[in-house]
Formats: C-alpha cells, structure tokens, sequence
C-alpha cells in the first residue's frame, strides 16, 4: 500500500497496513509451498512409477526362477530314483533266474 495513512480518516495511520502485509507474506508463503508441494508430489510418483515397474519385473525373474527350480528337483528326484530303479531291475532278473533255475531243476518248465 502505497499511503500510510488511512483511506476514511487520512489524519489517522492505518490499522490494516501491517495486517495486509501479514497476510501477504502468508500467501506468498502458501503459493511457494504449494509449487514445493506440486514438485515432491511429481517426483514421488515417478518414483513410485518406477519402483512398482521395478517390483514387476522382479516378479517375472521370481516367477521364472521358480519354475527353473520346479524343473531341476524334479530332474534331481529322477536321478535319485534311478538307482532303486536298477536296484528292482537287478533283483528281478534274480528272483526270475532262480525261479527258472529251480523250475528248469525239478523239470516243470
């Protein structure tokens, strides 16, 4: 305000100035906190943006991971029963070749 002095009694000194100036610097203040405020908002959502695409493609490697996993214990428990496979295999042929044996023996085969 350019007059320091009150607009209906111009002897007298405003009372408003200080008041309006108060409330002008608050609402610089406001307006400069709301840019602030604007700015932190746009870059705390690029931010998550990113992070939620960041999450996504860790889900891919997990998933894929997982399945890869999947894949090697069931070659894992293959191989493992392989051995009980030649195991039964081998005891089979045993068992055959004595019951033969025995059959051939006492002439019923």
């Amino acid at each position: 305000m350019p007059d320091e002095k009150c607009i209906i009694d111009p002897e007298r000194d405003c009372i408003g100035k200080a008041a309006a100036a108060l409330l002008e610097k608050r609402v610089a203040d406001l307006e400069a906190w709301r840019k602030d405020s604007k700015e932190f908002h746009a870059k705390f959502y690029d931010w998550q943006r990113e992070q939620i695409a960041r999450d996504a493609k860790l889900d891919e490697r997990l998933s894929t991971m997982d399945k890869n996993i999947g894949k090697l214990v069931s070659w894992q428990e293959g191989q493992q029963a392989k051995p009980a496979k030649r195991w039964e295999t081998v005891i089979a042929a045993i068992i055959t070749g004595v019951v033969g044996f025995l059959l051939a023996r006492f002439g019923v085969g």
